[in-house]
């Protein structure tokens, strides 16, 4: 823990106890001044910050909002719990971060800031991708639902694309489904089209991951209606890789995967394709059911964190 600087604490104290003399009252002043306080307690939550001292940061930042929301400041009071959040990760306060930033995120979309909304919650997935990818994978989703109310199908598709890899790397591969058609879905809505074809991808090698073959077939001949897929060099090399896949063909498995369509695919679709075993068919060319292994130091799909 970073020790604490005494002089700029000693400041923040000095704003205190100048917010606390604007709330006090008298036979004179019968409402607090607010608007002081709050003024003076934002510069003391900035000195606690800056001198190491978090917790009285936090608190102080707390306070605030509650003296905004007193107020009906509400997106001003969204703000400052959503620094208070943040300021949660430096003591790995996890479970008060993930609170805080939710109460947040909750206040700007009651504000009528559905936009500022979803980026907060992302911004508390990212935080707890590490350290708990079960919730992550829920601000994601929530994060997502927020977005569409303002009809933005490529932040859509962003947040729920970051749940649906959450939920491979999890082992989660019914509902990564699931994800990955909604992130599908969004990506169409929005013409991106080179990314839609990336997600068709992703979805054959989970169906096959699960060893359901005949859901893997159906998911590519349903994609092939759209646009700018069929006759795409992804098409294409789905459509040998389900060829070796039905025909236990290890060779051409292995020589398919090895592409660099497939290994610079998003790291958790990467992952599949390197574990994805070709499974012995009848009259197949696969000697040993073994793993497709993908040549080392050329797997360098980017990093989902």
């Amino acid at each position: 823990m970073s020790k604490i600087n005494d002089t700029k604490y000693n400041e923040g104290m000095q704003h205190v106890k100048l917010a606390e003399k604007y709330m006090k009252t008298s036979l004179f002043k019968w409402q607090p001044d607010r608007d002081s306080a709050i003024s003076e307690y934002q510069k003391a939550a900035t000195d606690f910050r800056n001198a190491k001292a978090i917790d009285k940061a936090k608190d102080t930042y707390i306070h605030v909002a509650e003296l905004q929301q007193q107020m009906n400041s509400t997106f001003h009071a969204a703000k400052s719990y959503e620094q208070a959040g943040l300021l949660c990760k430096e003591n790995k306060e996890w479970d008060e971060a993930c609170h805080l930033m939710t109460m947040a995120a909750q206040m700007f979309q009651e504000h009528g800031t559905p936009d500022t909304a979803a980026l907060t919650l992302d911004k508390a997935g990212k935080m707890m991708e590490q350290v708990k990818p079960g919730r992550a994978i829920d601000l994601y989703i929530r994060a997502c639902d927020v977005a569409e109310i303002e009809d933005r199908p490529r932040n859509c598709a962003e947040f729920i694309g970051k749940a649906a890899r959450l939920l491979i790397n999890s082992q989660r591969y019914e509902e990564a489904i699931n994800a990955l058609q909604r992130e599908l879905e969004y990506y169409l809505a929005a013409e991106s089209y080179d990314k839609m074809k990336k997600v068709i991808m992703g979805q054959v090698l989970v169906h096959l991951t699960r060893d359901d073959y005949v859901a893997a077939d159906l998911c590519f001949k349903n994609s092939l209606s759209l646009p700018e897929f069929g006759s795409s060099e992804e098409a294409g090399a789905l459509e040998d890789l389900l060829t070796a896949y039905d025909e236990g063909d290890d060779d051409k498995g292995k020589a398919t995967l090895n592409l660099p369509l497939f290994k610079y695919l998003d790291n958790a679709f990467a992952k599949l394709a390197k574990g994805l075993v070709m499974p012995t068919g009848l009259g197949g060319k696969a000697g040993d059911n073994k793993g497709i292994v993908i040549e080392d130091g050329e797997f360098d799909g980017d990093d989902l964190c």
